[in-house]
């Protein structure tokens, strides 16, 4: 579970690519590890997937209209650009524990 937060966590700091899966796998990670991952530094995760549970993640898109999807993506971009800087810190927390972790 830890080498999977470091991955997704670091796919995440270097790339917006299938953001909605990565978050949704993260927000699982924590619910996983803690139970529950509100107050955790898998929060945010949980926001971000509770707040856009009704976008298409990328295994339905190709049954998605085109017009739906150019809603849905702008919609998605502006979530990530609201939440960017949540997401960098506790994606750089996960990291910075993972490897702390690893090293111990």
């Amino acid at each position: 579970m830890s080498e999977d937060a470091l991955k997704l966590a670091t796919k995440l700091l270097q790339s917006d690519d299938d953001y909605l899966n990565t978050v949704i796998s993260l927000c699982r990670i924590g619910n996983k590890k803690y139970g529950q991952c509100w107050n955790t530094e898998f929060h945010i995760f949980s926001v971000i997937s509770s707040d856009t549970d009704h976008l298409p993640l990328s295994h339905v898109r190709a049954r998605c209209s085109t017009e739906f999807l150019a809603k849905s993506d702008k919609e998605l971009a502006e979530m990530i650009e609201s939440y960017r800087s949540d997401v960098v810190s506790a994606c750089n927390f996960i990291v910075s524990s993972e490897n702390e972790n690893q090293a111990n």
